[in-house]
């Protein structure tokens, strides 16, 4: 049998923007063909059509570029393109005070906006929410500047949810200092949108540069003093935040190599994740399946096998859960059957987290560094699993470089 030749990143975006391939050729004032043959690779667009494609389905210039690129692994998996949109997020945020004329849709227009990108980010739909983030963060901008005053608080949690949504880029794709800008520019909005909740999730959210620059101690401290201000009582919400954070904090701790703190801080955020269903909160997932997945990491990080195992047992994260958060709990007993040498095992649940999250597997430094181990050890003889996920994970460009390649 024929396969189907892989759908195609333009003709992704242009699903995504409502565009059948007749009415994007009625727009460019091409034939319907010449679109097909730009999606099937078959030929390129010219300047001016692809400048037409950039305005008509906005996306910058430079990413919609990397769509048309000779094939390589990168544009297959998206990856290229995601790195593409990052210096057009630079420049949205750089004039977020002096943001570009342009339309200001209802506040519902951009609660409908900022969802989508929330959702991205939940579903790990990296190059989806790269390509859409920066339109987004460049109407919430010229919303805040033209909005009166009782309003603002209002555009403010939205730019809180959006720019969390540009930090996920960031942070998954390695721009750490970007990612660190981006999470002051959150803190700043939540501060203005007046809501102490607010300004807790965005310290949960800090914790990444903390993990970035191996400063565990610091970041747990952060997030205990970000929790000492929730009142637990408040409401579902507030004990959700105050779980979350701890949650974070232990794998900080454990990360850090202090088990004590670690097993203290995993045991108050499961004690809270039983007062709330399993949701998003404030932006993060929290309740009793997000503890344990936490907790499956908290012993991978300590490198306790045996508690990793009684961890995880036979239980399975729900479909309800978002796709990063279920690729999270596959990601860590992957790494924990590679470290009680269990490798085909292994293989199998990092291929059953690609399925469910293929671009936050691809991005995940454990992912990469077990497979570049278990690729250098069996690259002589690899199984048809090992192939499989090296050719999901790993770019042939790395492993030629690494000397790798059969």
């Amino acid at each position: 049998m024929a396969t189907q030749p892989p759908r195609s990143q333009l003709r992704d975006l242009r699903e995504r923007r409502g565009f059948s391939q007749k009415s994007l050729a009625r727009a460019l004032r091409v034939s319907w063909t010449t679109v097909q043959r730009w999606e099937l690779g078959e030929s390129l667009p010219r300047a001016t059509h692809r400048y037409g494609l950039a305005r008509i389905l906005d996306v910058p210039l430079d990413a919609l570029d990397q769509f048309f690129t000779s094939p390589s692994p990168e544009r297959r998996t998206s990856a290229g393109a995601v790195h593409a949109c990052i210096p057009a997020l630079r420049r949205v945020l750089a004039a977020r005070d002096f943001p570009e004329d342009g339309p200001v849709g209802s506040f519902e227009h951009l609660r409908q906006r900022v969802a989508r990108l929330v959702g991205q980010r939940l579903q790990s739909d990296y190059f989806a929410l790269a390509a859409d983030a920066p339109a987004v963060l460049a109407e919430l901008h010229r919303a805040i500047a033209n909005s009166p005053r009782e309003h603002r608080g209002t555009c403010a949690r939205l730019l809180v949810n959006a720019y969390r949504a540009a930090d996920a880029i960031a942070d998954k794709y390695g721009y750490y200092d970007l990612s660190a800008r981006i999470i002051d520019l959150m803190s700043d909005a939540a501060v203005d949108a007046e809501d102490e909740l607010l300004v807790a999730s965005c310290a949960y959210v800090r914790g990444e540069t903390f993990f970035a620059t191996l400063d565990y101690a610091t970041g747990r401290r952060a997030l205990e003093a970000a929790g000492a201000q929730i009142r637990t009582t408040d409401s579902a919400t507030a004990a959700a935040t105050y779980g979350a954070l701890h949650m974070r904090a232990a794998v900080l701790a454990a990360r850090g190599g202090d088990a004590v703190r670690a097993r203290d801080h995993i045991a108050e955020a499961q004690q809270f994740a039983c007062k709330v269903n399993e949701g998003v909160h404030q932006g993060t997932v929290f309740g009793p399946a997000s503890a344990r997945i936490h907790q499956l990491s908290l012993d991978a990080e300590l490198g306790d096998v045996g508690g990793a195992m009684r961890t995880a047992g036979r239980w399975r994260p729900p479909t309800s859960l978002p796709a990063e958060r279920r690729s999270h709990f596959y990601i860590e007993l992957g790494r924990v059957r590679h470290l009680a040498g269990r490798n085909d095992n292994a293989i199998s649940a990092l291929l059953t987290a690609s399925q469910i999250a293929p671009e936050h597997v691809r991005e995940h430094p454990h992912v990469n560094s077990i497979v570049r181990t278990l690729w250098e050890t069996n690259a002589g003889s690899p199984s048809k699993g090992l192939l499989e996920l090296r050719d999901k994970v790993l770019p042939l460009q790395a492993l030629v470089e690494s000397g790798g390649t059969r």
